[in-house]
């Protein structure tokens, strides 16, 4: 599964350039093991979970930052 991951994340990598630059193995593999199992997943829904996992990182990070000063 994870190599799988490595490259389905390569090519959203290449596909979405800038957009894609916080995505992780970790995160391509959660979404591998929710589009497999279902029939119909959209783009819509594939952007939205990205982006959904990338604001839970952004403020993770952020909390992390304000602890540490």
């Amino acid at each position: 599964m994870s190599m799988l991951a490595m490259l389905v994340m390569l090519m959203l990598n290449i596909d979405m350039g800038k957009n894609a630059d916080m995505l992780t193995v970790q995160d391509v593999k959660e979404i591998l093991e929710v589009i497999l199992p279902q029939k119909v997943l959209t783009d819509e829904d594939l952007v939205g979970f990205i982006k959904e996992k990338h604001k839970a990182r952004y403020s993770s990070r952020k909390s992390h930052h304000r602890r540490g000063s």
